[in-house]
């Protein structure tokens, strides 16, 4: 059985490494793992921190569904004990990204629209302002992000000072923070941050909602300034809702993509409420056809063929709503560094106001606010 785990929250992601097939089997079988919350110094609550080998009681924990079960059925025994406040399915992780093929003569157009170069004549971000990327690893030897990497994290094995290294991940982390001093490749939005990576996948690109609620705990306990989370899930999670309003009532911005599938379903955690929703647009300014809509998308950014970092020091694109929210963290660190009295709900109202507004007159559910504008929000 999988060792139980301190969670704060639970979150169901969106990875597009699944294929298809291996999409309709876990749909057919169901979820493989459970997350419960148990009631408030219950016996159950403190069995789970003896299992996870911590001091404190436990309150939440992931648990395998025994062979033979179902999760449904497992969620039932569960409840029946009267120790728990509530069970759900610990559903799969998946990266909101499309791969492209690289063509390196390109150059990272998104710094044009979003006016990068004028916002950095007042700063290029800071040392002080962390951005936690909780992703699936990332290249900490890159030339672009060795010296914008701290404190590493795997939250698979619990263990801090090294990490896999993560195709999407790296991209993402370029795009925030990469060099743009080195004179090679190209440069990230916010290029004087520092990046926390957080491992929450396999070497398979398999990671659970209990596995994203750990990472999300432990860029709380780190102090951050900002989380990234290029991923997601069509599957709300009340765990994950709870650990994402405690890291916001922490002070931090929380930035989410908002899925890649071209609907106007709910996506999560880019729907829950104070999470920035970020969805994806072109180099001309017009929605990504794969973006997803809705009531609940906050600001556009580009996202269709950014170049950023790849593992073993290459540099390339890729596509998603998971490019896009990278930028916007980017612009968000931006900000904090500018003005770091600013609260995360100061940061969030200043990167609505500053967009540039497109489509419908005012917010509208393709572009939310607009498509964020780097110079504009530091000038405000």
């Amino acid at each position: 059985m999988k060792k139980t785990i301190s969670l704060f929250l639970v979150l169901p992601l969106l990875f597009t490494v699944f294929t298809a097939n291996e999409n309709r089997v876990f749909a057919e079988k169901g979820p493989q793992q459970v997350i419960v919350k148990y009631k408030e110094n219950s016996q159950s609550a403190a069995a789970a921190a003896q299992s996870a080998n911590q001091n404190e009681k436990a309150e939440m924990a992931a648990l395998e569904v025994p062979a033979g079960e179902t999760a449904a059925s497992f969620m039932q025994e569960l409840k029946a004990k009267g120790e728990v406040e509530f069970v759900e399915p610990d559903y799969r992780i998946e990266l909101a990204y499309t791969p492209n093929d690289p063509e390196f003569a390109k150059l990272q157009y998104h710094h044009q629209k979003i006016e990068t170069a004028a916002a950095w004549n007042q700063t290029k971000g800071s040392a002080d302002v962390v951005v936690a990327v909780i992703d699936d690893g990332m290249d900490l030897l890159h030339s672009e992000l060795a010296n914008q990497f701290i404190a590493p994290y795997d939250a698979l094995n619990k263990q801090a000072g090294t990490i896999s290294p993560g195709f999407h991940g790296t991209h993402v982390a370029g795009l925030i923070a990469g060099s743009a001093d080195n004179g090679t490749w190209g440069a990230g939005v916010a290029p004087h941050t520092k990046i926390m990576p957080i491992d929450v996948f396999d070497d398979g690109g398999y990671a659970y909602t209990s596995d994203l609620i750990h990472g999300i705990e432990h860029a709380i306990a780190a102090n951050v300034d900002i989380i990234n989370m290029s991923l997601g899930s069509y599957y709300y999670s009340k765990a994950l809702d709870q650990a994402i309003q405690q890291a916001h009532k922490e002070g931090i911005v929380i930035v989410a993509a908002a899925g890649n599938d071209g609907t106007r379903s709910a996506h999560y955690p880019s729907s829950m409420a104070n999470v920035i929703s970020v969805g994806a647009v072109t180099n001309n300014d017009t929605s990504s056809l794969f973006s997803n809509k809705g009531p609940s998308i906050d600001v556009t950014a580009p996202g269709t063929d950014v170049y950023s970092s790849l593992p073993n020091n290459l540099f390339g694109p890729l596509s998603g709503t998971s490019m896009a929210a990278p930028i916007v963290s980017g612009v968000a660190a931006l900000i904090k560094a500018d003005q770091p009295s600013l609260s995360n709900k100061e940061i969030e109202k200043l990167i609505f106001s500053s967009s540039d507004d497109l489509g419908k007159a005012g917010r509208d559910d393709v572009y939310g606010h607009g498509r964020v504008n780097a110079r504009k929000a530091l000038k405000n």
